[in-house]
């Protein structure tokens, strides 16, 4: 038995071993930072922004084709800002040594410049 819920301590994370070590957060192999935070804080804040957009005026406001040559609506320009955010960063990283800031800037300009013409 004891064997047992030795190993049940071991199998649950953020509960302490039987021998009075210091259990490991829950969390702590996803390396959470205040950056890493703030990323997903903002992308759940677009999520929550575009329902109550949605739930205040329906239809998703949808667009003939722009300048990508599609219809699309508010959540279909969200998504393609969001891709290209990803893109503009990961390319910042590869290719220029300046802050990461930069990046999201032109990151916002992007995103702008998509829910303006796309």
């Amino acid at each position: 038995m004891k064997a047992l819920v030795s190993l049940g301590f071991l199998l649950v994370p953020g509960i302490a071993h039987a021998q009075n070590q210091v259990a490991e957060p829950a969390l702590a192999w996803m390396a959470w930072t205040w950056q890493t935070a703030v990323f997903f804080g903002a992308i759940a804040c677009f999520l929550i922004g575009m329902a109550v957009w949605e739930r205040i005026q329906p239809g998703g406001s949808p667009r003939s084709p722009g300048a990508l040559g599609i219809n699309t609506t508010r959540g279909d320009r969200l998504f393609i800002s969001l891709l290209t955010a990803a893109y503009v960063h990961l390319g910042w990283l590869a290719l220029a040594t300046g802050p990461l800031w930069i990046a999201t800037a032109i990151s916002c300009v992007i995103a702008l410049a998509v829910f303006r013409w796309v």
